[in-house]
């Protein structure tokens, strides 16, 4: 908007006050509004979105959640009143949105995209129109969120069961392997070129720099006695020290 078309919306606006005798609000209430509405017009949009009013920002922000067709969203949003906007204006919009809290991304879930596609397709085909299908995705999407959350927990434990499982089965059977639990044994175990390690807490001690684990040479998971091989901090310590010593000769 150029400076002479401002000043002419301020003049104008500034007239209609004036033509209320004498020039007087009817309330407190009203001198914010004024005030607001020449700010407006004298420093133009605040934003450079400037096709999307509030009725328009209100419902992509709720798609920004949700999975809808992008044809029917830029359908329903011309619907209201409105410079057109392009499929551009809404794709770029969207990602605006989802993307707006630096390095936070919003949006739905890529892996339930194209159930909940299905899912709008199915409401539409009874006639519901835009908004009502908008609102009923909402709450689907939050359940399919929710189950797939629940389901990659599940996938995930049983991934760690599954782990756990392994390098048990390389501990019993005598391969190499990292600080492991096995059933039925106490303490941690290791094998380290092809010798086996116990890892012992000790007693708990009141100061942070008494060592918190022995390091034992066994000779079976079962042996009840072993070679002391140390004590340590932390089990990052420990390991470090079997490193060195299960390729020294002299510890055979």
């Amino acid at each position: 908007m150029r400076d002479d078309d401002r000043l002419h919306d301020v003049i104008r606006m500034l007239y209609e006050y004036s033509a209320r005798p004498p020039l007087k609000f009817p309330s407190d209430a009203e001198i914010p509004k004024i005030a607001r509405k020449i700010l407006d017009v004298a420093y133009g949009p605040t934003s450079l979105w400037t096709k999307w009013d509030k009725d328009r920002e209100e419902i992509i922000g709720r798609v920004v959640d949700v999975w809808v067709p992008l044809d029917d969203l830029l359908d329903a949003l011309n619907i209201l009143p409105g410079e057109k906007l392009t499929t551009t204006d809404v794709v770029q919009r969207l990602y605006a949105l989802r993307n707006e809290y630096g390095s936070y991304s919003r949006g739905p879930d890529e892996a339930i995209k194209e159930a909940s596609l299905t899912a709008y397709a199915e409401e539409k085909a009874k006639g519901t129109e835009f908004i009502a299908i908008l609102g009923w995705l909402e709450e689907w999407t939050w359940g399919a969120e929710e189950r797939l959350r629940r389901q990659r927990e599940e996938e995930n434990s049983e991934r760690i069961e599954q782990n756990k499982r392994r390098v048990e089965a390389r501990l019993r059977s005598g391969a190499d392997c990292p600080w492991t639990v096995a059933a039925g044994v106490p303490d941690l175990h290791c094998r380290k070129n092809g010798r086996l390690f116990r890892l012992k807490p000790l007693p708990k001690e009141t100061s942070p720099l008494a060592p918190k684990f022995e390091v034992l040479e066994v000779k079976t998971l079962d042996d009840k006695r072993g070679t002391s091989i140390g004590r340590y901090r932390t089990r990052g310590d420990a390991s470090k020290a079997i490193l060195e010593v299960a390729y020294k000769p002299e510890w055979s």
